[in-house]
């Protein structure tokens, strides 16, 4: 039996329009060169098409900008070097496909390399 992708977050949009992030606090124990993937789980939204997942501080350890997957906007992934414990915040962006509207929020990831 597989075990999950410790670097997956899935993440969904309630009927509140919220973004949740599961896990909320992702962690990166991998020594260095990590890529972190998130799936988007809800149906009439997508990643935006740029900087879907942004880090607030990224120094060295986030040093190449998210990606939404081509032909599938509801996956993308980040670069995450792991090389410096530490955690830092970042924000997810999704966009309703229907209105153009974009709704975010402010998880964490913990690099503990």
């Amino acid at each position: 039996m597989n075990s999950p992708d410790p670097h997956k977050v899935i993440v969904t949009v309630d009927a509140d329009k919220n973004v949740v992030c599961t896990p909320e606090r992702v962690s990166v124990t991998d020594r260095c060169n990590a890529v972190l993937k998130f799936v988007l789980k809800t149906d009439g939204y997508v990643f935006t098409d740029q900087d879907a997942v942004v880090v607030t501080n990224p120094g060295t350890q986030f040093p190449i900008p998210s990606r939404t997957l081509p032909g599938n906007p509801a996956k993308a992934t980040l670069y995450d070097d792991n090389s410096v414990g530490g955690v830092f915040k970042y924000s997810v962006y999704v966009k309703n496909a229907a209105t153009g509207a974009i709704l975010m929020v402010d998880p964490m990831i913990s690099n503990e390399p």
